[in-house]
């Protein structure tokens, strides 16, 4: 079976993915961060981060991920 993921949100820092990582968890849906956490490397989580954090989804879970994500981050 194949599983075909689709970007969800392009975030401003590790800590805004993993807080709606686990949103979606919540909701059972699998995400997958990617990125170069530069922030972990030098000991920090802070709001922003110069490198590109995404935040990936299954197709199929894609509408429901976006209306969760639109709740939640809606003032970033």
């Amino acid at each position: 079976m194949d599983v075909k993921y689709k970007l969800l949100r392009n975030l401003p820092s590790r800590l805004y993915a993993e807080m709606l990582k686990e949103s979606l968890q919540n909701s059972g849906i699998t995400s997958v961060i990617k990125g170069d956490d530069v922030g972990i490397m030098l000991g920090s989580y802070s709001t922003t981060s110069p490198v590109e954090i995404s935040l990936w989804v299954q197709e199929e879970d894609w509408e429901k991920a976006n209306q969760i994500a639109d709740g939640m981050l809606d003032h970033i």
